[in-house]
Formats: C-alpha cells, structure tokens, sequence
C-alpha cells in the first residue's frame, strides 16, 4: 500500500462562540503517513478543513490596514506605518506588504498531497463515491481560488503541477495569461460538477457549485479587462493574453450562471438587507455566495471605531474621494458647487453611504455622536484621530462592544457576494453588447442589472440612468458601472485591483487623497473645507507585484515582472 511523509502546517480553530454548528471546525493536523487520512473519514473531514485554512482573509490584515487604505477609498489613521510605506511606492522584491505567495504555494502544495497521496485509496467503506468527490470537489476549488489570487497579483505565474515543498527549489517557468486562465478555469468547472448547489447550517462556509461559478465570472471579468485582453498588446504572454474582445462574453455568461442558478425551482441568490451590515456580521445570508468564517470578536470595531469611543482605534478613514462619489438620495450628482449640497452634505444622500461610512452628527451604538468637526471629540486628543473627517461603519457589528460588559460578534469575510455577481454582469454585458441589449437571452440587460443595485440601496431615482445615458451609449454607461461598483464594492478590496484591471491606476492612485475640514458655526450649522490628507504613489511597474527576490532565488526559471 502506498504510503508518504506528509508536511502539514497548523489551522486555526474557526468556532463562533453561539454558533459552533455554523462553522467549519478546522482543526490542527499532525500526520505522518498519508493512512491515517484516508484510513479515517473525521480525519478526512479535518484535512479539508485545515485547507480552507489557506483562503485569503482581508479586514486589516494589514497590521489593522486595510487594503482600502493603499486606494481613494480610506486613510489608515496612524502615521508611519506598513501602509504608509507602501503608499510612498517604497515596496519591491525584498519588501512586498501584500505577499499570499508562501501562503499559496503551501495551500496548493496540500491539495496536491490530497489528489496523489489521499483521493485514490478512500475505500467506500470510510466514504462513499459522492462523498469522495464532493471532497474532492472542495479541494479543488481551493486551489482555484489560491491560483487567481496569484494570477491577480503577478499575472502569469509559475504553476505547480503536483506536490511541492514551500522551500523546495524548483525550475519551473511562468505560464501566460491565457494558459494560467485556462488552467484556473479547468478547476472550477471540474469543481462544480460535484459541489453542492446549498449546504446545511452546519456547513456554511463550505464551497458549493456557486462559489465555483462566482470563481470563474471574476476570473473572466479580469481576464477581458483592459490590463490582461489589450488591443495594443495583442499576443498571449505573462502580462497579458491574446486580444479577444469575446472574452467579455464568457464573463457575462458565467456571471449569469451564477445569477440563473437554481435550487429546484428556487433562485439560490438574491440581494439582502444592507441595514446594521447584516450581509457582513451573519453568517447565513441570502446575498453571501462564499465567505471565510472566524471566531467572535470586537476587535475590527475598537481598531476602526472614533478615537471620542474609550480605546477607539481611528483605523481605516474613507476618504472625501469616496463620500463624493455617493449620488443624492434622487439618483442624482453630488456637487459641491452647487450651494445647496456644500450647505448640507450629508443630507438626502443615497443610504448607503450613511451605513458605510460616520461622518459628522452621526449617531454610532445608539450613544456617540460622532464630532469631526475642528476641536470635536473624534478629531482631538489622539493621534490614531481622523484626518479625512470620516470613521468606517461597514463591517462593523452593531452589538460589538469592547469596553465595560464587552460583546463580541461574528464577522465572516465575504468573498464572493450576489451584489458583485451583477456589477460584473452588468461591466461585461455593457462591454460586449452596450447598456442595452441581451441577445444570447441571459436574462437581463447591463442596465436592468444595475438598476437592481440602486434599487436595492434605497435610491429613489435615476435607478437605471435612463435619463443621463441614452439608449446604446456603451461608454457613458461604462463610467456609471465603474462608480456603481466603487459605492457598492466600498472596503471590500476590489477597488484596488479593479483600478489595475482597468488600468486607471497610474491616474487615480497618483493623485493626493482628500478629506474635509469642518468648523462649527453653531446651532447645528458647519462650514467645510476640502482638504489634501495623504500622497499616494502609483508606477506603471505596479500593475503586476515583483516577485520576491526569495522566490526568484529558489526558481531558477522564474522571470521578473518587467521594470522591477
């Protein structure tokens, strides 16, 4: 019988502390023969656990930065940190902040272990065939998911083919962008053919055939934008694929798989409640397609709460490049020009921007009212104060509290959710067929798709542009998608990679970020100055990471992305 050393690394233990039969229970390994896997079905089960171990996790993982704060999207408040030099482009090869690759190589390396050493000798007895591929199913999804997040940094990247160790030198050379989209795609769909379509309670969290799918529509979205699929560039290499502009059409078609997709006769998908930031602090939601779970806690509300809260963190602060992006509550512009917006910029603004964001008089856990303004007590007497003006509130746990009787709350990491299904529906249809037509019969236009966005967010007008967009203006409608997904998408580290896959990120990330100034006049009245908070630096060389030098040391075949 065949047997192997197997290399495992420790997972953590992701209970929740009322809802432990909500969660997936990934539980430490230390195996040394592949028997005791596939010899045992609950040590089968903890084997799979610990790989989604391995799935990216985002909420300040950063030393409490979030990825936000490196776009217009946030200020991470404290000064001279990891975040800040990573905004001075004063990164490379020997100091990457964002580096899944060790991570990566080391989920994908196990579920290598799993399909050669584990997969073929599970008897029926210890499990039987569905169950075997379900599993199996499982595994590879997550190495799916491990290789895009690879793809989207590095571009066309060296693909590991069977087992290897993390420190294990190797000669392997990138692969294109067409054959790294290719291989990515051939996961997923082997995946879904054995995944479920739901899971019960007590295996939410696990992947089902829509995670797989909602995999492959963000694959294809990237692999039609203009950073990997350019006319100017029209060959398949390891910054970019052969120019196709039907790549648009594969990414409309496998959003509105998941869109389309069915449990009998039951849509599975649909857009939920944003109020008290259900889609982020519940663990069963109808909007979340996949997310990673994690124990209980306060501390994403005390590390991004205003610093007038005991112990308030600061954290993350949205930008006023953010805030104005938010339309007024009738669909239309913010302008800060016109009179009547400038005397009240909170006002009737479409509501999402009032549960995502404290700005000034907001009322936070029932308590605060948050004081931005000069001399107020969120904006004195701390360095971790704001200095946009602003506070965070998506993400955060409304019965979270950490001082006095501290609560704690769930906060699973959502990493595939409906609303962003239909942002990409609605970029790739507009892309490939303009605002207005369907006619492979998808089901929907890209502008009916964004009119459910807004019409979800409470907006009470020009919920589909019908009057600012004429019929047919691909391009008009292609600036309304773009800001439709930085309102809705807001902190949940798309906007960083959609500016490169856009390649707008030399404009936007090049330019200072801004926040406000606000003086209080009295009697409820303010006056507001707009203010430069914070440089930001953006290189062409940026839109694909350097590869450590570790890496490049360890594979002798491994090319460097180009400038660095």
């Amino acid at each position: 019988m065949k047997r192997a050393i197997i290399f495992l690394f420790t997972g953590f233990i992701l209970l929740t502390s009322s809802c432990e039969d909500q969660t997936i229970n990934s539980v430490p390994l230390d195996l040394a023969d592949a028997s005791v896997v596939y010899g045992d079905s609950l040590k089968l089960v903890d084997y799979i656990n610990n790989l989604y171990t391995y799935v990216p996790s985002g909420y300040g993982r950063f030393s409490n930065a979030m990825l936000a704060s490196v776009t217009d999207e946030a200020v991470f408040a404290p000064k001279s940190t990891l975040i800040s030099r990573w905004n001075t482009g004063a990164w490379g090869p020997t100091y990457l902040p964002d580096n899944p690759l060790t991570n990566n190589y080391r989920g994908i390396h196990l579920t290598h272990v799993y399909r050669d050493q584990i997969h073929p000798f599970i008897s029926d007895k210890i499990m039987k065939e569905s169950g075997r591929n379900q599993s199996y199913a499982q595994v590879l999804f997550i190495r799916a998911l491990l290789s895009f997040e690879l793809l989207k940094r590095f571009g066309g990247y060296p693909i590991p083919l069977k087992s290897i160790s993390v420190n294990e030198a190797v000669a392997i050379p990138r692969s294109t962008i067409d054959e790294t989209v290719a291989y990515i795609e051939s996961l997923c769909d082997s995946a879904v053919m054995h995944l479920p379509v739901i899971v019960s309670d007590a295996n939410i969290g696990r992947a089902t055939k829509g995670a797989a799918l909602a995999l492959k529509s963000r694959l294809y979205l990237f692999a039609a934008s203009k950073l990997y699929n350019n006319p100017d560039s029209p060959d398949d290499t390891v910054e970019h694929g052969k120019y196709d502009p039907e790549k648009w059409d594969k990414a409309a078609s496998a959003a509105a798989e998941v869109i389309n997709l069915k449990n009998g006769s039951v849509p599975v998908y649909s857009l939920g409640n944003l109020a008290n930031n259900q889609i982020f602090t519940t663990i069963k939601n109808t909007e979340v397609i996949f997310s990673k779970l994690s124990a209980n806690s306060n501390a994403l509300e005390q590390v991004n709460a205003p610093v007038g809260l005991q112990n308030g963190g600061g954290g993350n602060c949205p930008t006023l490049d953010l805030v104005d992006a938010y339309y007024k509550l009738d669909g239309t512009e913010f302008d800060w020009t016109n009179t009547r917006d400038a005397a009240n910029p909170f006002l009737r603004r479409d509501p999402r921007l009032a549960i995502n964001i404290l700005y000034n008089g907001t009322v936070y856990l029932d308590n605060h009212t948050v004081e931005t303004f000069t001399g107020g007590s969120d904006v004195t007497g701390s360095v971790n104060a704001t200095r946009t003006g602003f506070y965070l509130r998506k993400f955060m746990n409304p019965v979270a509290n950490w001082w006095g009787t501290a609560a704690s709350g769930p906060h699973p990491y959502v990493i595939f959710r409906y609303a962003e299904i239909l942002l990409n529906y609605a970029e790739a249809m507009n892309e490939m067929y303009g605002p207005d037509a369907d006619p492979k019969s998808y089901g929907m236009t890209a502008r009916q798709a964004i009119k459910l966005i807004r019409q979800r967010a409470g907006l009470r007008g020009n919920l589909d542009f019908a009057d600012v967009i004429p019929v047919g203006d691909k391009d008009r409608m292609r600036t309304a998608i773009y800001k439709e997904r930085q309102i809705e998408l807001a902190f949940e580290d798309h906007r960083y990679f959609d500016l490169r896959r856009w390649k707008l990120a030399e404009t936007v990330l090049n330019r200072p970020v801004r926040g406000v100034k606000i003086t209080n006049l009295g009697n409820f009245t303010y006056s507001y100055e707009i203010v430069e908070v914070e440089n930001r630096v953006f290189l062409p060389k940026m839109y694909y990471y350097p590869f450590p030098q570790s890496e490049l040391s360890r594979n002798k075949m491994l090319i460097q992305n180009k400038d660095w």
